[in-house]
């Protein structure tokens, strides 16, 4: 879908909050459903709540919801939920919302926005990471639980915890669709290794992480389709990522890119994170 104008309003009441709910409910399938009221509260003490709407349509075509929270002694937000109604994905919504999110927190002093993602989910993982710039580093096995809704219903909430840093001028050039990343053919001609490719639609052995300058890792392209089609394959698909992702993030790794292929392969393109070098106590006393 083309690029469409859509404008963005910030809920403030409870008829705003409200509207949430059916998209909510058309997305994740009822089944769980953040109440308005809690959005309100939210929205009254720092957090944020925004609708989309689209030239002819009553109806919000999209909302992103987040919260303030503190991490490693500094606030920033943490994006619980961001939606867009089906005829409207790929229209540039999420981008406007995502847009419309940082600059309310821009304006509050926060740099960091944050938010959880399941990491089998090629579509989200490009747009965190491609369109948004974003990077991850942390993996959390069923970090919800068991969840009921269609999206996530008989596997592990296994999710990786995606960091936005908002104020960076690569962020702002994401945005603006002026920095792309590579494809994923331009980085396996540069000889870049994989800790996990598929063999087939199946996942193949783990490689180890451990030195390499970049790293490679591969999801599935459709893996809604895939866990409709293959229950048993989906949950394969689970455990070989989770062992990749742990063992490159446990050695320094972060995933800070998703990389496309032609015919439509993606690629997580893992690097090693900078390492910090101890403090020098100079105290002479």
């Amino acid at each position: 879908m083309d690029s469409v104008p859509f404008r963005i309003e910030a809920a403030h009441d409870i008829a705003g909050c409200a509207a949430t709910v059916p998209i909510q409910e058309e997305v994740w399938s009822g089944d769980v459903v953040v109440p308005p009221q809690l959005m309100l509260a939210v929205a009254h003490n720092g957090g944020f709540v925004a609708l989309g709407f689209a030239e002819g349509d009553e109806r919000a075509a999209g909302f992103v919801f987040g919260f303030l929270g503190i991490r490693d002694y500094h606030f920033r937000h943490h994006s619980h939920m961001l939606a867009v109604r089906a005829p409207y994905r790929g229209s540039g919504l999420a981008i406007a919302l995502k847009e419309a999110q940082r600059d309310h927190c821009l304006d509050q002093g926060i740099e960091i926005v944050g938010w959880t993602m399941d990491p089998l989910e090629a579509r989200n993982a490009a747009f965190n990471f491609a369109k948004l710039g974003a990077y991850a580093r942390e993996y959390h096995r069923d970090f919800y639980g068991a969840m009921p809704d269609k999206l996530n219903a008989g596997l592990p909430s296994d999710r990786i915890y995606v960091e936005w840093p908002i104020g960076h001028d690569r962020t702002y050039k994401r945005l603006r669709g002026e920095d792309r990343p590579p494809s994923l053919e331009d980085a396996e001609r540069d000889g870049i290794g994989y800790v996990l490719r598929a063999e087939g639609n199946r996942p193949g052995a783990v490689a180890p992480a451990a030195d390499q300058t970049h790293l490679l890792l591969e999801v599935p392209t459709r893996f809604q389709e895939l866990k409709a089609r293959d229950a048993a394959l989906a949950l394969a698909w689970r455990a070989a990522a989770r062992e990749a992702f742990e063992s490159a993030f446990s050695h320094g790794y972060a995933a800070v890119e998703f990389l496309r292929s032609a015919d439509g392969r993606g690629a997580y393109l893992l690097v090693p994170q900078p390492r910090r070098e101890p403090a020098v106590d100079t105290d002479e006393r």
